[in-house]
């Protein structure tokens, strides 16, 4: 299975890409709540919309959950060695 890396610092996202990939799927999904940027917006247990979490996510890729693994319509999020394997 051959796999694109993508270093968000060098090459982040836009607003496109983000939009596609969370699509229909809650955004919290995507927001790293234990990241300093989460954490300093103070967004724990706050309901964010898909616009906003892009937004926020445009400003700070830090707010991304990494790494981000997408195959097909299957996403992982975070490192999971288990879920590695089910690819």
């Amino acid at each position: 299975m051959a796999i694109e890396w993508r270093d968000y610092d060098k090459d982040p996202l836009d607003k496109k890409e983000l939009e596609s990939l969370i699509a229909k799927r809650p955004v919290e999904d995507f927001l790293n709540p234990r990241s300093t940027p989460y954490k300093a917006l103070g967004l724990k247990g706050k309901k964010v919309s898909k616009a906003k979490a892009v937004a926020l996510m445009l400003d700070d890729m830090n707010l991304l959950k990494r790494p981000l693994v997408v195959k097909g319509s299957h996403y992982i999020f975070g490192f999971s060695e288990d879920e590695y394997r089910k690819l």
